[in-house]
């Protein structure tokens, strides 16, 4: 067994696939809808994981606190990097609301970012 697809709910789907595909290299492979369905979905794929983002003309804003642990519900998804260090330089200069990277326990470096909606991803850096 593996991890398939992570699944978000975005306000604007256009603004998010471009940010996941310039910033980290996915590749779109799909976009589809359904009947009764009042937006549409894009499939991503970053080496075999797919993430699907989709984006409705009447969407419910939903709140999680990504750094309370404890709280129930999606913390952050984490992408791993050859360096750190550098795509932190790289997302900072693009303007991107990016924390500095710190020495991890279970990885040599990372750092947490926020999509174009709030959601958090890792960087990770392997040992």
């Amino acid at each position: 067994m593996r991890i398939h697809h992570i699944a978000i709910s975005v306000k604007n789907l256009e603004k998010s696939v471009k940010f996941y595909t310039d910033n980290f290299g996915f590749n779109q492979i799909n976009k589809f809808t359904k009947p009764g369905w009042d937006g549409e979905a894009v499939v991503l794929d970053l080496n075999g994981i797919n993430l699907e983002i989709f984006g409705f003309n009447n969407f419910v804003e939903m709140k999680d606190n990504p750094s309370n642990l404890e709280g129930v519900g999606f913390k952050h998804f984490g992408i791993e990097v050859e360096n750190v260090n550098e795509k932190y330089k790289e997302l900072k200069n693009k303007g991107i609301d990016i924390d500095e990277p710190v020495q991890g326990t279970t990885c040599a470096y990372f750092c947490f970012l926020r999509d174009p909606d709030g959601f958090s991803i890792e960087l990770y850096e392997v040992k």
